[in-house]
């Protein structure tokens, strides 16, 4: 009798397991492939990510800008002083296309916005930064 349960239910599961499922989830056709560090790399760059943030769309926007000049800075080899506040500090928001940071040893990282990237679903924010 279990034998011919087996038998009975083993081709739906065959079948079940061939069947093309498409979950949007690991679809990444749709997004940029900057996202994935597919940029110029004549240029020194940084992908910043931030999720929603609980303060609203400026900080989700300064926390994905610090993230890419953090990411801008370790190419070059500096460190800065990036924060929130800093960010923040700039006019009330994070508004500004062309961002310029002291390093702690007093150089200067000059980075540009490049391109911004909105998931639909997640609203996880994607900023490309690259440095001039």
């Amino acid at each position: 009798m279990r034998l011919t349960v087996l038998l009975f239910l083993l081709p739906f599961f065959i079948w079940s397991c061939g069947i093309n499922k498409t979950n949007n989830f690991n679809n990444t056709s749709s997004k940029p492939k900057w996202i994935y560090g597919v940029y110029n790399k004549n240029k020194i760059c940084g992908v910043g990510i931030s999720n929603i943030h609980v303060r609203g769309e400026a900080y989700q926007r300064a926390t994905a800008i610090s993230r890419a000049i953090d990411e801008i800075a370790r190419q070059m080899n500096v460190k800065v002083n990036t924060s929130l506040e800093y960010f923040m500090s700039k006019n009330g928001s994070s508004a500004l296309q062309v961002y310029s940071v002291q390093t702690t040893n007093g150089q200067t990282v000059k980075a540009k916005i490049e391109d911004v990237y909105v998931e639909p679903k997640s609203k996880r924010l994607y900023i490309l930064m690259c440095a001039y």
